[in-house]
C-alpha cells in the first residue's frame, strides 16, 4: 500500500467493525465504532453498536477442546474452517440485529480465536502464536474487507506478540493528573501502565490469571461455566496451603515483558495445585473463594512492584463483573482511585472488540499497532493481514 493510500484513508471518518473472541470463551464481542483525526491530530472515536453473544454450551466445548487437547492437523483445519464460519455467522447476526448494513462499513478487524501462545522465553529470539481464522473466508463471506492476525507481526521481531490492547489505551486512556493503569481480566489477566509523565515509557503484560482458574473450578466442582456475580467465592473462606502454593506459581512475579495463557493456566495446573495442597475434601465454595482472592492478589501484586499503587485504575473484561473479585482487588490497592469506563466514553464489556477496530483502523492508516517498549519488539511495526 502507497503512501498516498495511507494519507486518504485517513483523511476521513472511517467505520470499522472489532470483533473478539477471547481465551476465556465466553462468547463474541463486536463493536462497530467510527474513527477520526481531529484538527490537533488527536485519534476520536464514538461506538456506533455493540453487542455481546455468549457461546452455547456446544460451540464453547467445541473451542475449548482446541485449547486443551492433543489435536491432530485435520483437526486443526477443521476448527480453522468452523471459526471462520463461526464469526461470519455472529457478525451476520449483529448486521440483522443492529440494522447495519455491511456496505456502509469501511472495514472488519478480527482478532482471531487462539489456540496457542509461546512468548520467547530463556534467550530464545523468536515466539509463536496462532490464532485460528481465515481471514480470505471471512472476507468471502461476508463481503467486506478484513484484518486479522496482529500478534505475529510482532513477534517475528522478538516481542511477545501480547498485550497489543495499550496502543488503544495509551491514546484514549491518558491523564495529565495522574498515572492510570487499565487492566483488562477476561481468561488472562493483563493491564497497562500509563505514566502522567509522557517522558516515561508506557509499560503493559500479562499479570497471570483472570477468569480461567476460578471458570475451571466452577466446572468442576459445581458443574457450571463460571461464578456468576461472585456468588460461590462469597460464601466460601480461603483455603491457607491452596493459597501459599498459589501464591509460589513464579510468574506472578516475573519481570515484564511477560505473556501468558492456557499453556500454563489450565486445567492441568489446577489439578495439581489442588492436589499438593490436599483441599479436594473441602468444600468447592472455599477453593473457588481461594482462586478469587488470587486472583485479585496476583494482579496487584504485579501493580505494586512493577507500577503505582496511588495510580487511577480501569477494571474491564468479564472479571469486572465478579463483584467478590473487585473487593478483593480494591481492599489490595485502598489508595488507587477505581474508575469506570462510562465515566471514560465506553462500555468495559466491548473494549477489547474496540481495541481491535482501532487497531485495524491503524493499519490501513500505516500506523504501527505495537508498542516495543511493551511487547519487546525491535520495532515498531504495522500489525496484520488484509484481505478484500
Amino acid at each position: 500500500m502507497y503512501l498516498s493510500e495511507y494519507q486518504q484513508w485517513l483523511s476521513s471518518p472511517r467505520r470499522v467493525i472489532g470483533m473478539m473472541s477471547g481465551t476465556s470463551l465466553d462468547g463474541m464481542d463486536i463493536c462497530l465504532a467510527e474513527f477520526s483525526i481531529d484538527e490537533e491530530g488527536k485519534h476520536r472515536f464514538s461506538i456506533k453498536e455493540k453487542a455481546m453473544y455468549s457461546y452455547t454450551l456446544e460451540e464453547k466445548d467445541f473451542l475449548t477442546r482446541f485449547l486443551q487437547d492433543t489435536i491432530s492437523i485435520e483437526d486443526v483445519s477443521h476448527a480453522n474452517y468452523e471459526i471462520t464460519r463461526l464469526h461470519a455467522e455472529y457478525l451476520q447476526r449483529f448486521l440483522l440485529e443492529k440494522g447495519v448494513d455491511s456496505q456502509e462499513c469501511d472495514l472488519l478487524s478480527v482478532h482471531g480465536q487462539t489456540v496457542w501462545h509461546s512468548p520467547p522465553k530463556d534467550g530464545d529470539d523468536i515466539g509463536h502464536t496462532l490464532q485460528l481464522l481465515s481471514i480470505p473466508g471471512l472476507a468471502a463471506k461476508i463481503h467486506l474487507k478484513t484484518i486479522g492476525d496482529f500478534r505475529t507481526g510482532d513477534m517475528v521481531l522478538g516481542g511477545q506478540g501480547a498485550p497489543l490492547v495499550p496502543i488503544f489505551d495509551s491514546e484514549f486512556l491518558y491523564s495529565d493528573e495522574k498515572d492510570t493503569i487499565a487492566i483488562n481480566i477476561g481468561g488472562m489477566a493483563n493491564l497497562t501502565i500509563i505514566p502522567r509523565d509522557r517522558n516515561q515509557q508506557i509499560m503493559a503484560f500479562d499479570t497471570g490469571p483472570g477468569n480461567i482458574l476460578i471458570d475451571l473450578a466452577m466446572k468442576r466442582f459445581f458443574g457450571k461455566q463460571y461464578d456468576e456475580n461472585g456468588v460461590f467465592a462469597s460464601e466460601g473462606r480461603i483455603l491457607e496451603r491452596l493459597w501459599k502454593n498459589l501464591c509460589e506459581l513464579e510468574f506472578i512475579t516475573q519481570k515484564p515483558p511477560k505473556s501468558t495463557g492456557r499453556e500454563m493456566f489450565n486445567a492441568s495446573l489446577l489439578q495439581d495445585i489442588l492436589e499438593v495442597s490436599f483441599v479436594n475434601t473441602f468444600p468447592g465454595e472455599d477453593i473457588v473463594r481461594t482462586i478469587t482472592d488470587y486472583t485479585a492478589w496476583s494482579i496487584a501484586e504485579n501493580i505494586r512492584l512493577f507500577g503505582n499503587p496511588t495510580s487511577r485504575i480501569l477494571v474491564t473484561g468479564g472479571g469486572a463483573n465478579n463483584p467478590t473479585l473487585m473487593a478483593r482487588l480494591q481492599k489490595e490497592l485502598p489508595e488507587a482511585e477505581f474508575l469506570t469506563s462510562v465515566e471514560l466514553g465506553f462500555d468495559a464489556d466491548i473494549k477489547e472488540a474496540l481495541c481491535f477496530a482501532y487497531l485495524g483502523w491503524r493499519s490501513l492508516g500505516g500506523l504501527p499497532g505495537n508498542i516495543p517498549s511493551v511487547t519487546g519488539a525491535k520495532r515498531a511495526v504495522v500489525l496484520g493481514c488484509v484481505s478484500s
